[in-house]
């Protein structure tokens, strides 16, 4: 079991370096490198060994410049496309990067309060961030404070009309306190 576990680690390595991304470009440069390798291989083989005269010079020193432009093109050529694979492997990347950041973020303001309280000086330097929180306190308190009017309003009429009905009542016992005189005893 010892192995297996040491193994796994190894596999998950291995399996990412085997990504899309690196297969592709690994084979393309191996290819380029054995191809490369087989030219140079069947020129040196069938080629015929002569001496050179000084017009064959130039030509030469010619086709090393055009030899060396084509090498210095596609050397530009891989790091481009080497470039634009980083880029889109990146920006695929960043989402998860910024959410796991900002997780671990709240996580440690969650759990120590001088860093939770250094944060929020930071955030309150920012003149946007207090006018914003100005603006929901003000709306919250608003709000609370309709809440409340609205309970007092209906506790008072509730209060009214409770009074309206003890006077009702009131009067009611008073009449027939000094009412009809049949009224069983």
């Amino acid at each position: 079991m010892g192995s297996v576990d040491k193994a796994s680690p190894m596999k998950a390595m291995f399996c990412r370096w085997l990504a899309k991304e690196t297969r592709g470009f690994v084979g393309g440069a191996v290819g380029g490198l054995i191809g490369g390798l087989l030219a140079f291989l069947s020129i040196n083989y069938f080629s015929r060994l002569g001496t050179v005269s000084g017009t064959d010079a130039v030509s030469i020193a010619n086709t090393y410049i055009v030899y060396t432009t084509f090498v210095i093109a596609a050397v530009a050529l891989l790091l481009t496309v080497a470039g634009l694979i980083f880029t889109q492997h990146f920006a695929i990347e960043k989402e998860a990067h910024m959410e796991h950041a900002f997780s671990a973020v709240l996580t440690l303001v969650q759990s120590d309060d001088g860093k939770a309280q250094k944060m929020i000086q930071h955030i309150m330097d920012n003149p946007a961030v207090i006018d914003y929180l100005s603006e929901a306190l003000s709306q919250k308190i608003d709000q609370e404070l309709a809440s409340r009017r609205a309970n007092a309003d209906a506790t008072s009429r509730d209060a009214a009309q409770q009074v309206k009905d003890i006077d009702l009542l009131s009067s009611d016992l008073s009449t027939n306190k000094h009412g009809p005189k049949d009224a069983p005893k």
